[in-house]
């Protein structure tokens, strides 16, 4: 009978213990670090590689403008330690009003108004800033920086290697802005159309000139498309950038007026460098 009681007591023990298993592996002990768009998880996961856990926000294929997080984006963004904000629309519509009540101690790094003590934010009209700074390399290292100071003060057991991978990264970005340099500073042309205004950084970095058929979530009306084709034959602009989801009627209607050729770009690529050297290829093509 006493052996009987002995192993009904081992059995529990296991029982116990294995459960105790299974649920600390279903909840990772990394710290859980929170991005709106694509491209800030590629800065995140260049500087901490697997050290933690990753939640984008706003999922591939979905529009930054109004996309809103499903209940289980919300349920991880709750466990967030870290939010890193890019200034896109849904964050305030979408987004920031949830967090106070999701997670009061989360900690909100505003990435652009970081970005802006060091270069100046570009605006659509007063009081409508662009929100697209992750397509200039200089203000992605800022990003990369204040990424990795975040992660120090989280994680400090960490810091030698944030701070390498960091370091690694941040010469990739220099090399890239080196490579874009000396691809655009010699081309024929200084302007281009696009769709949708992403590009106003990358124009200001390499002395382009943006013309957008698109203005502040609007498309260009009769009289402003009028004006574009005027300057388009002007100045011998032949290509009309936008991005994948842009089905646009008025793009082909410029395009037949122009005699030129649409091209496609992707902001929001997981491949950031690589994206942005064929972006300026594509650029350097059009323009010479």
């Amino acid at each position: 009978m006493k052996r009987k009681y002995v192993i009904i007591f081992i059995l529990l023990i296991l029982t116990f213990c294995g459960c105790s298993h299974n649920t600390s592996a279903g909840l990772s002990s990394k710290p859980i670090i929170a991005v709106s768009i694509v491209p800030e998880e590629t800065f995140l996961k260049n500087i901490a590689g697997d050290l933690v856990e990753i939640v984008t926000l706003i999922p591939p294929g979905n529009s930054p403008a109004n996309y809103a997080p499903t209940p289980q984006e919300l349920e991880k963004l709750s466990r967030a330690k870290i939010y890193y904000t890019i200034g896109v629309p849904t964050e305030t519509a979408n987004i920031l009003p949830k967090v106070k009540e999701l997670n009061n101690k989360m900690k909100i790094v505003d990435l652009p108004k970081i970005v802006s003590e060091i270069y100046p934010d570009r605006e659509f009209s007063p009081g409508h800033r662009d929100p697209h700074i992750w397509l200039s390399p200089k203000r992605v290292k800022i990003i990369v920086s204040a990424m990795t100071k975040e992660l120090i003060a989280i994680d400090p057991n960490n810091k030698d290697i944030y701070e390498q991978n960091a370091e690694k990264y941040l010469h990739e970005l220099d090399i890239l802005n080196q490579d874009i340099q000396s691809s655009l500073e010699n081309t024929k042309s200084k302007s281009f159309i696009i769709y949708h205004p992403s590009l106003g950084y990358f124009a200001d970095d390499y002395n382009l000139k943006m013309i957008s058929i698109e203005n502040e979530g609007k498309t260009a009306t009769s009289k402003d498309l009028k004006n574009i084709i005027d300057l388009a034959k002007e100045k011998n602009v032949k290509v009309i950038f936008h991005q994948k989801e842009i089905d646009s009627k008025k793009v082909q209607t410029l395009v037949k007026e122009i005699g030129g050729a649409t091209m496609e770009i992707q902001p929001l690529s997981a491949n950031y460098i690589e994206n942005l050297k064929s972006m300026a290829n594509t650029l350097e093509n059009a323009l010479n």
